[in-house]
């Protein structure tokens, strides 16, 4: 048995080991700095990070993220990350694409609360989608998850209730887009039906039913609404999210 470093991508290498002792060390350069990188066993690692973005304009932790890079490393003005032997520069790239070509959606989450008992009638919001600097009319948001402590409408794809949808002009490069389609979706109450924190309260599927019949999908009614408003970055385009509202009912008691 012969220990060292197997892989041949390593610039310590050695073919004539046949057992990996976690030694290899990586070196990669980018704009005249060399960095170098040392692998370390798996049983060593106990992987509880997550990825969070900082505003310098709100001098505040502003969102977390669902890629987890390897290491983290910054120069004078730029912040990089390295993921499988590659480095990748933020801030620059097509909008959602991060370790993968697949692209990732964008989405907020707005909280509307109130002391009293609410029943959520429907939602409005302004965006603007521009793709090669031209603004896109007809073109918003892609999906809407709605939900409170009992109650998720699951995720839903705009496009599929597109004719609900009720469209007017504000100025040329913004729409306003009223939402009613709002139904509890959950298959039995008081159960999970999302994730945590670190998986971005992604629904749980099985925990949805699109076969519901009518008479059981209520209205949502709480004294908060999550509300996820998402764009799945598919287009290549950007989308600019200028605010939100609800049209609400307090519940008579």
């Amino acid at each position: 048995m012969t220990p060292g470093c197997t892989n041949p991508a390593a610039a310590n290498y050695n073919p004539a080991a046949d057992t990996e002792d976690y030694s290899c060390i990586y070196l990669k350069r980018y704009d005249g700095t060399c960095y170098a990188f040392q692998d370390v066993p798996p049983s060593e690692i106990e992987d509880k990070s997550f990825t969070l973005s900082f505003s310098l304009e709100e001098m505040d932790w502003v969102m977390f993220h669902d890629y987890i890079p390897d290491f983290y490393f910054s120069t004078r003005n730029r912040l990089f990350n390295l993921k499988g032997n590659k480095i990748y520069k933020h801030n620059a790239g097509a909008p959602g694409v991060y370790h993968s070509s697949t692209p990732k959606s964008f989405f907020i989450d707005m909280v509307f609360a109130d002391k009293q008992e609410m029943l959520l009638r429907s939602v409005e919001w302004i965006t603007e989608v521009i793709g090669n600097n031209v603004e896109t009319e007809m073109s918003t948001l892609t999906h809407i998850t709605i939900w409170n402590a009992q109650q998720c409408t699951g995720r839903i794809a705009l496009s599929s209730v597109f004719d609900q949808l009720q469209y007017s002009t504000h100025r040329k490069t913004q729409g306003k887009w009223s939402f009613n389609h709002i139904r509890d979706m959950v298959k039995t109450r008081g159960t999970t039906f999302l994730l945590d924190i670190f998986n971005n309260f992604a629904v749980i599927s099985n925990s949805i039913s699109q076969t519901k019949p009518w008479y059981e999908k209520a209205l949502l009614s709480d004294n908060y609404f999550v509300i996820r408003f998402e764009f799945d970055n598919t287009s290549g385009k950007q989308i600019f999210f200028h605010g939100a509202d609800i049209n609400d009912k307090l519940t008579p008691r």
